[in-house]
């Protein structure tokens, strides 16, 4: 009788040790689980952000290029004599106003800033060079030739890479409606959507 009394308590024992040790691989379990969701949102975030930042510099960098081409093709136009004084003096103003609008990614919010931007490049750019390709002293000069094709493909590119950077920031801005409230460690000002060109609208 003894022995059977022992044998229960044994059992009921192991039973109940078993039962509290499950539970307390449960919880640790459901613990690792969500620790590795939050820290793999956060992992892709910061992924995200430094997409963004790449995307940003390489348009920024192709904006620089572009207006870079232009200083230089105006001063042909001065070199050679292509256009009267009054005019390369205009198209100097001009350049150096689209300087000064320069697209940020906060004025980049502004839809009037874009368009502003956009219109004086177009206008600035075609001007720039119809003097030059009907010019015959500039077309046989061939570094100016390599200008004139610069010009046009930067300004091609620079299309092209804000295409890029508004996939990448509607990817981003639908990661953070969906994710905002597991981001909790992240910097408040960083999960703010970002604005964009919309050029696929255009």
């Amino acid at each position: 009788m003894e022995i059977s009394i022992n044998k229960t308590f044994i059992f009921t024992l192991l039973a109940g040790s078993t039962l509290i040790l499950s539970c307390g691989r449960t919880a640790t379990s459901s613990e690792k689980t969500n620790f590795t969701h939050a820290d793999s949102l956060t992992e892709t975030f910061l992924t995200f952000q430094d997409t963004l930042l790449h995307s940003w510099n390489r348009l920024a960098k192709e904006e620089h290029e572009k207006l870079d081409a232009l200083e230089k093709a105006l001063h042909g136009l001065i070199r050679l004599s292509a256009a009267e004084p009054t005019q390369i003096t205009s198209l100097h103003n001009r350049l150096d106003q689209l300087k000064q609008i320069h697209i940020t990614q906060k004025t980049l919010s502004n839809p009037y800033v874009v368009e502003e931007y956009d219109f004086a490049s177009t206008s600035l750019i075609s001007e720039v060079l119809s003097l030059m390709e009907t010019n015959p002293t500039i077309i046989s000069d061939q570094d100016l030739v390599d200008l004139i094709d610069a010009i046009k493909l930067t300004d091609q590119q620079i299309g092209e890479y804000r295409i890029s950077y508004d996939s990448i920031a509607t990817a981003f801005n639908s990661f953070i409606e969906k994710n905002r409230p597991f981001l909790k460690d992240a910097d408040h000002n960083n999960l703010e959507k970002r604005p964009i060109f919309n050029v696929a609208a255009k």
